[in-house]
């Protein structure tokens, strides 16, 4: 059977543990003390056991009374964290967050961050749009989206890090660069290449072209399935970011870059400001604030 325990008990226990005292935590929590008194022993009654003793120094907790404080605290965060659900369900209702996202982030990053939204913001409607980097930014700067994530940070708009992984080189299994666990981009240079039509390909050039290689490309593709494809039938290699490597990865030999390449994925919003679900959206990413906004 389950204990009688109100809400109130345990405000007042959590309130009297961290101040050691009855009347501190009646001021604290703005009741009478006879109030949080009563409230403690009917805790203290539903459960069975003595959580508090008064010493000379004040009240201290029982070690019955040590567990019992970490329950309640998780039991009224979950309070919380109900009350925010039930007054943010209709705080979006019919407003729409438009997003715009490269493919990769899309598909391993967007369901992550939009399961916390939804929760949040159940009478909202999304729509998504996926496009390369140059797409992406357009779209942004043309209000046709709320937030764009991408691989381009733009000067014209705010920009904030919430990602990133490295470009890796994808070969087919019997390749005989498939022997080494890391190869230089130097390594590359007339190998024969497909590369991605869909973005991230500025990053990538301006490596390659540091590096002295020049990969002979047999053409591009914007789907990544595509690419990685013609890989597995030993057309050719491809390098590509980390993010976008298939789960099954039969065929393929995975292998690290020297020296590495990260490519940053950004949050890209309008420096005129955000939309009420765009800025809902944008307070749940996880924003890199050491790096700060470009």
């Amino acid at each position: 059977m389950h204990p009688n325990i109100t809400f109130t008990q345990l405000r007042c226990f959590v309130a009297v543990a961290e101040t050691s005292g009855f009347t501190s935590a009646a001021q604290r929590i703005h009741l009478t003390q006879s109030a949080v008194s009563q409230a403690i022993a009917g805790l203290e009654d539903a459960l069975g056991a003595k959580l508090l003793t008064r010493t000379r120094e004040g009240v201290v907790l029982t070690d019955m009374g040590e567990a019992a404080l970490i329950e309640a605290r998780a039991l009224l965060a979950g309070a919380q964290r109900l009350a925010a659900v039930t007054r943010n369900s209709d705080k979006l209702a019919g407003a729409t967050l438009r997003i715009g996202s490269v493919q990769s982030a899309a598909a391993r990053l967007l369901p992550g961050w939009l399961k916390p939204f939804r929760a949040l913001y159940p009478q909202a409607g999304i729509t998504l749009h996926e496009g390369t980097d140059d797409e992406v930014t357009a779209w942004v700067l043309a209000d046709a989206v709320d937030v764009g994530i991408s691989g381009q940070a733009h000067p014209d708009l705010d920009n904030h890090i919430v990602a990133n992984d490295d470009f890796v080189l994808v070969l087919p299994a019997d390749h005989r660069l498939a022997k080494n666990a890391s190869i230089s981009l130097e390594a590359l240079d007339g190998e024969r290449a497909i590369f991605s039509g869909g973005g991230d390909d500025t990053q990538l050039a301006t490596a390659l072209m540091a590096a002295g290689a020049k990969p002979q490309v047999l053409f591009l593709a914007r789907d990544n399935s595509t690419i990685f494809g013609m890989v597995r039938e030993g057309i050719g290699l491809t390098i590509m970011p980390d993010l976008t490597l298939p789960d099954d990865t039969t065929g393929l030999a995975v292998r690290r870059l020297t020296p590495t390449l990260r490519r940053d994925l950004h949050a890209s919003t309008h420096k005129s400001g955000l939309s009420p679900a765009g800025k809902a959206f944008m307070e749940l990413l996880p924003i890199d604030t050491l790096n700060g906004s470009t």
